[in-house]
C-alpha cells in the first residue's frame, strides 16, 4: 500500500471519528437547573436572607435516614409553630429523579418522606419554608442509599 492510500484511510477514519463524537453528542441529555433559571435568579436575594435567618437558628435542620424512610427534624424553636414551605430533592445528575415535597411536620417537628419514589444515589436536598413572617432556606446534601 502506497502513502496515499495512507492518508485517505487516516482521512476517512477522522472523518467517522468526529461523525460518532457529534451523534453522541445531539442524543445527550442537558438538563438545567430549572427551566425558568433566570427568572428563579432575580430571586436569589430571597434565598441568600432566608439562609441568614435558618443559621440563626439554635441548631440545623437536620435529615436521617432509616430503612424505608428519610426524616427532615427542624429544631427545638420550630416544634408547634406552623411551617409552610417545600422540600426539594434536587438529582443534579437527572431531573426526572427530583422530588418536591411539600412540607408538613408533626408537633416534634419531625417530617417522614418515604424512600420508595427515591432512587440510590447523591440528592440535593433544600429546605424552603416560613415560620411566624419569616422565610427561611437551608442546603443539606444527602446520599440515598
Amino acid at each position: 500500500m502506497n502513502w496515499g492510500h495512507k492518508i485517505i484511510i487516516v482521512f476517512i477514519l477522522f472523518a467517522a471519528g468526529i461523525l460518532t463524537l457529534v451523534t453522541k453528542s445531539m442524543h445527550t441529555r442537558i438538563d438545567m437547573v430549572t427551566p425558568d433559571y433566570y427568572a428563579e435568579e432575580l430571586k436569589y436575594q430571597q434565598v441568600i436572607d432566608g439562609r441568614r435567618e435558618a443559621q440563626s437558628l439554635s441548631a440545623p435542620v437536620s435529615i436521617n435516614q432509616s430503612v424505608q424512610s428519610i426524616g427532615v427534624l427542624f429544631p427545638a424553636e420550630m416544634h408547634g409553630v406552623a411551617l409552610k414551605g417545600t422540600v426539594l430533592f434536587y438529582r443534579a445528575s437527572d431531573s426526572r429523579q427530583d422530588v418536591s415535597v411539600p412540607l408538613k411536620t408533626d408537633e416534634n417537628g419531625l417530617m417522614l418522606v418515604s424512600k420508595r419514589s427515591f432512587r440510590k444515589g447523591n440528592y440535593r436536598v433544600q429546605l424552603q419554608w416560613e415560620a411566624g413572617g419569616k422565610n427561611y432556606f437551608q442546603e443539606n446534601l444527602v446520599t440515598i442509599n
